[in-house]
């Protein structure tokens, strides 16, 4: 009887595992991350360069790209210290793999890297856990990467992705935001990472203005 319900209690958590990720594809794949609106361009004079090892001044955004862009939920959800992360990386995997037009998936990829700023925001802020704030950054800021080159194929097969390069202009800027937020938290050990990450994102914004420039 105790093995008939353990078999039971295994079985019970799998269907319960599978229909959060069942759930979690669909509201994320029905989300729409595309809406439009007019606001102040950053010019690129604005950014500020990044010297290794040394704090930088905060980058003095004249609106909050996350509240303008909200990428939902609002809150990051399901941190990376939880148990069910990696049923959340899984959901992440599958709608890339199934999402074909290179449009769509830059924008499911700036959604993912927003999510991810957010959360090593408060794994580092909030609960004091810069290791794992900082492998989430850094694949933040890899999403974010991978957004700007989605967007270039996109562009290159015909699609008009004029407003949503404007708004990974909002986005590259507002990552360096949240990054600086949490800055004088970060030790030295874990400062190469960090900078790395930092520099993702700067670098990001230039390649979009030069794009946007073009």
């Amino acid at each position: 009887m105790r093995i008939l319900r353990n078999v039971a209690l295994v079985m019970a958590l799998l269907v319960f595992a599978v229909g959060i990720l069942g759930a979690s594809v669909w509201r994320t794949s029905a989300q729409s991350v595309s809406e439009n609106y007019s606001l102040e361009a950053v010019t690129e004079e604005e950014a500020t360069e990044s010297v290794p090892g040394q704090a930088t001044e905060p980058v003095e955004e004249k609106f909050d790209y996350f509240e303008a862009y909200p990428s939902p939920p609002t809150y990051p959800g399901i941190l990376p210290d939880h148990l069910l992360y990696p049923l959340k990386m899984i959901r992440d995997r599958i709608l890339l793999f199934f999402t074909t037009d290179p449009f769509k998936k830059a924008e499911l990829l700036l959604q993912f890297a927003d999510k991810r700023i957010r959360a090593s925001k408060a794994l580092i802020l909030d609960k004091g856990k810069i290791d794992s704030g900082i492998t989430t950054l850094t694949k933040a800021e890899k999403y974010l990467e991978r957004a700007i080159d989605q967007e270039r194929i996109a562009n290159q097969a015909g699609k008009d992705t004029a407003a949503f390069l404007e708004k990974l202009s909002y986005a590259t800027r507002g990552h360096e935001k949240v990054m600086l937020e949490f800055e004088k938290k970060i030790p030295n050990t874990a400062r190469p990472a960090y900078d790395s990450a930092l520099q993702y994102s700067r670098t990001g914004y230039q390649r979009v203005m030069e794009k946007i420039g073009q």
